[in-house]
C-alpha cells in the first residue's frame, strides 16, 4: 500500500488501512477509540530536509508524524518509543549518522511543551 502523498489529509478510514498494512494494530486501537478531532496531516518532517544521498526518509517520517500526531501529550513513553523507532528507520534507510541528529532534533524540538504544530499530540492541542 503506498503512503499519501506529503502534506495530504488523510481519513480515518485510510489511516486504518496504513496501520493494519504496516503492523500498526495498537496504534490503530488507540485512534479508533478516541479520534482526534483534526484531520491527519503529516508535516513532512518538520524543519528536515527529503533526503539524503537518494535516501527518502519519507515513509519513516510518515510514521513517526502519525504516531506524534495522534497520541495524548502525557503519553512521554510512547513519545520515546516513536522517537526511537523513526532513528532505527532511518539508519535502515541506509543513514545511520544522519539517524542520530534526526532522533535528537526531535527529543528537542517535538518535546510537546513547545506546543508546536509538529510536537508530540499536535492533533490533541487545543490552543
Amino acid at each position: 500500500m503506498d503512503l499519501p502523498e506529503k502534506g495530504m489529509e488523510v481519513p480515518l478510514a485510510q489511516i486504518e488501512a496504513i496501520c493494519r498494512t504496516y503492523g500498526l494494530s495498537e496504534l490503530w486501537k488507540e485512534i479508533e477509540n478516541d479520534p482526534t478531532s483534526e484531520p491527519f496531516k503529516s508535516d513532512e518532517r518538520s524543519l528536515w530536509f527529503d533526503s539524503w544521498k537518494a535516501t527518502d526518509f519519507y515513509p519513516a517520517s510518515f510514521f513517526h508524524d502519525l504516531k506524534y500526531g495522534c497520541r495524548y501529550s502525557g503519553e512521554s513513553a510512547e513519545c520515546l518509543i516513536a522517537d526511537a523507532e523513526l532513528m532505527i528507520d532511518i539508519a535502515r534507510a541506509g543513514a545511520p549518522r544522519l539517524a542520530e541528529v534526526m532522533s535528537a532534533g526531535v527529543r528537542v524540538g517535538g518535546h510537546k511543551d513547545l506546543k508546536r504544530s509538529f510536537s508530540w499530540g499536535f492533533g490533541r492541542q487545543t490552543d
